[in-house]
């Protein structure tokens, strides 16, 4: 879904009309990352983009030995962006914190004995870790105003892609008692997801809808936190036809821009009370 959620940003632009040749390439090895773009680079490419934080360091050195050449980095930051390099980041604690406070209230209403939510990580990393504190503050904030004591568990599994790794993990949370999982990890997450459905409990996914990308799974998911890489994708891409490129310089996608924001609650629409509800829209 990461990929594809950037990718769909820029197909959105090749689909319009705009005069535009893409090439898509997916490397699983960092050790590659260098490689693969300076190949793009001396094939004169006028832009290209790394998908995920851990391409950052590949780009900042890729870019300073191509200054002429525009590059972009989702989930990627650096304290002082090269010149020619637009980061892209994402304030997703402002969708996780309403998705901490419904699960946590959807775990009070289901389980009144003991109400638990629980998240499941990918890689302990400050981009995975966003999300999670900002889950957990929600699930807490749930907790103070209304003066409950949901548990609050979790865990990274230290991969993004161990499926099974995460369905262990999230299952170890659901005997412990969690009645909601966040899946904050792509294949890892997903695994935890699995996990919830197994034990007949909810989930909440990451990143894209994930109603629309786990059909397995689709009748447990109240919500997904979104992290529109799209939008801010297709903005970079537009940005460089109209020649206003802003290297040096990172995007934020926020709530106020719709940056980030949480999915429809699709099957739950209905069995989510309006009172809780309205309290997301608050928040």
């Amino acid at each position: 879904s990461f990929n594809q959620t950037c990718r769909e940003g820029i197909e959105e632009l090749m689909y319009s009309g705009e005069p535009i040749y893409v090439q898509f390439v997916e490397t699983y090895s960092p050790e590659n990352f260098e490689r693969k773009l300076a190949a793009f680079a001396e094939r004169d490419y006028r832009l290209i983009m790394g998908i995920g934080y851990r391409m950052a360091p590949a780009i900042e050195t890729v870019s300073a030995s191509y200054p002429r050449t525009l590059f972009a980095c989702v989930d990627g930051d650096y304290k002082n962006p090269p010149h020619n390099v637009w980061a892209l980041t994402f304030q997703v604690d402002e969708c996780a914190f309403p998705a901490g406070y419904l699960a946590a209230a959807w775990a009070d209403l289901q389980d009144t004995a003991d109400p638990a939510v629980a998240w499941v990580g990918g890689m302990d990393s400050d981009i995975v870790n966003q999300f999670v504190v900002g889950f957990r503050n929600g699930a807490l904030h749930y907790n103070k105003i209304k003066s409950k004591n949901v548990r609050i568990l979790g865990g990274h599994v230290g991969s993004f892609d161990d499926f099974e790794g995460g369905k262990k993990q999230g299952g170890e949370f659901l005997e412990d008692g969690a009645d909601v999982i966040f899946g904050v990890g792509s294949v890892s997450g997903n695994g935890a997801i699995a996990a919830a459905k197994e034990h007949g409990k909810w989930a909440i996914g990451v990143d894209t809808d994930q109603y629309f990308t786990l059909s397995g799974q689709q009748d447990i998911l109240l919500t997904s936190c979104l992290k529109r890489m799209d939008r801010a994708v297709n903005q970079v891409v537009t940005a460089a036809l109209e020649n206003q490129f802003w290297g040096g310089t990172r995007y934020v996608g926020n709530l106020a821009n719709h940056g980030v924001g949480l999915a429809p609650f699709h099957d739950f629409a209905d069995q989510i009370p309006e009172r809780l509800q309205k309290e997301i829209i608050d928040i």
